[in-house]
């Protein structure tokens, strides 16, 4: 059989190879345009290094060294923090990060989502920059590793905590960012809840300095605070209620906040119920005064409670109020109504110092129409709170000039920020506390001569040792931990809050637990 002779493919035609050249090029293009809306939009995105816009109101969220500015009322502490920061990058020495963290931009209604007011959050950091200082140029808790000092934003009532604490994460034991621990938390919120729950797994040491609630502790704990858990606000409270139900006919009861999801009310109530039990206060009614914020109803509710306790026949002497202190603003208000007489005597936790987070609330008053003048005219509501720290206390705390750390730290406000009227909330007090009690644990982890590598592991190891040994004096009082993290035997300042602004934190009392 004879085969045809093969024949060769024709060449492709050119129009076949510009056609295949044409595919190519418009898929390039295609490519290059999908990448370069990508870059734009991610740009778009990033408000600074490490810190993006995320959430329906597009805060800047994330983690800075204070090149990003958060919030105007944070603007002359994040340029301290950022010049520090450059000076420990600069001087060639071994450094470690410590992250401070709590919610620092608003979109809109703070009181909205229970979120401290712009000069708390700035008094806090003030302080923690503070304890910076002292750590990186006061030789008293060693000088190696220097402290970076960054600034965390979980945003408008902590909602971005997930990305966030992922972003935290990636950070530990990263060579670039080198951290090993994070204060602060704010309020105890149920995000607050989360993100301390989220950094335990990962192993990353936390430091609260204004949180009360109970259940953030835990045995073998991760988590620490400076500052004293609902458990013993609650029991200072029973205690000095029962000093002055030795008068047969004074007459107390319960105010509570019943908000689902708000572990400070709750715990607060509940700690409440127990103390009072153990003391065995008479109460008024077996299930008190319930009430729901978060609306505009708590204001309606409120003020129907203040009329029934107020009634001559049914007059109470105190109240205790298991709830916030926007909540308790609204309280004062309604027991201050124009015609109304009602002298009694509140009583609260940590969280009452929010009465003054937002501007004053305009009203119908007699006096000026606001609450303030109404109060202050009324003049027989008093209202005292369990006060983390307050610097009228700190001579009781510590006898003797010479062993009270406040003077000099008081000082050094001053030169930094200018005055030190602020410091009367005791806010900056705890920041600086929480931030110490990390750089001693930091330089504890770096061992005698200061050359040991520090990572979370160490710096949690070092944390329970403090106040096994000796004990950290802090601002706030002697700091020492127990086995769930919390402070042990310290002491608060019992706090009146007073409608003058001169005298907003009128110091009455040390008491302890």
């Amino acid at each position: 059989m004879i085969r045809p002779p093969l024949v060769p493919p024709a060449p492709p035609s050119r129009w076949r190879l510009w056609a295949v050249l044409g595919v190519v090029l418009a898929v390039a293009v295609t490519a290059g345009a999908v990448w370069l809306i990508d870059a734009r939009r991610e740009s778009a995105r990033t408000c600074s290094e490490g810190v993006v816009k995320r959430g329906p109101g597009d805060e800047c969220v994330g983690v800075t060294g204070g090149r990003y500015v958060f919030s105007e009322a944070l603007r002359e502490v994040s340029e301290k923090i950022r010049a520090e920061n450059q000076r420990v990058a600069d001087s060639g020495e071994d450094w470690v990060a410590v992250a401070y963290t709590e919610p620092m931009t608003l979109r809109g209604d703070a009181a909205a989502s229970n979120d401290r007011g712009p000069d708390v959050v700035r008094q806090a950091v003030e302080g923690a920059y503070l304890a910076q200082m002292e750590l990186n140029h006061q030789g008293g808790h060693g000088r190696t590793p220097q402290i970076k000092l960054l600034l965390a934003n979980s945003g408008q009532g902590g909602g971005q905590w997930r990305p966030l604490v992922d972003q935290l994460i990636g950070m530990k034991g990263d060579g670039d960012h080198r951290l090993v621990a994070v204060a602060g938390f704010g309020q105890s919120l149920a995000t607050t809840e989360s993100a301390v729950r989220a950094l335990r797994g990962a192993g990353i040491p936390m430091v609260g300095s204004t949180v009360a609630a109970d259940r953030l502790s835990t045995p073998r704990p991760t988590f620490f605070r400076v500052s004293s858990p609902n458990r013993d606000q609650a029991s200072i409270a029973a205690d000095y209620l029962k000093q002055r139900q030795r008068d047969p006919g004074y007459r107390i009861d319960v105010i509570k906040d019943i908000k689902d999801d708000d572990a400070y009310n709750e715990s607060l109530d509940e700690d409440f119920e127990r103390a009072a039990a153990a003391q065995k206060l008479r109460l008024e009614t077996a299930d008190g005064y319930p009430f729901v914020s978060g609306s505009s109803s708590a204001a309606t509710a409120l003020a129907t409670i203040a009329e029934t306790v107020c009634r001559p026949e049914r007059r109470l002497d105190a109240l205790y109020f298991a709830g916030r202190g926007r909540e308790l603003k609204l309280l004062v208000e309604a027991l201050t109504a124009p015609g109304r007489d009602c002298p009694i005597t509140v009583l609260s936790g940590s969280s009452a110092l929010g009465m003054f987070y937002d501007p004053p609330v305009k009203g119908t008053g007699a006096v000026g129409g606001d609450v303030l003048d109404r109060w202050r005219a009324a003049d027989g509501v008093k209202v005292l709170y369990t006060a983390y720290a307050h610097p009228d206390s700190t001579p009781k705390i510590y006898p003797g000039r010479a062993g009270n750390p406040y003077p000099s730290f008081r000082k050094a406000y001053d030169l930094a920020f200018g005055g030190d009227g602020e410091l009367l909330s005791g806010q900056a007090m705890m920041g600086h506390d929480a931030v110490l009690s990390l750089g001693e644990a930091i330089r504890d982890a770096a061992g005698p001569q200061g050359s040991d590598a520090v990572d979370a592991a160490g710096v949690r190891n070092m944390l329970l040792q403090v106040g096994k040994r000796e004990t950290l004096r802090g601002l706030s009082g002697p700091i020492a931990f127990d086995e769930h993290g919390n402070p042990r035997d310290k002491p608060m300042a019992l706090v009146e809050l007073r409608p003058e602004p001169e005298r907003r934190y009128t110091y009455r009392e040390t008491v302890r637990p």
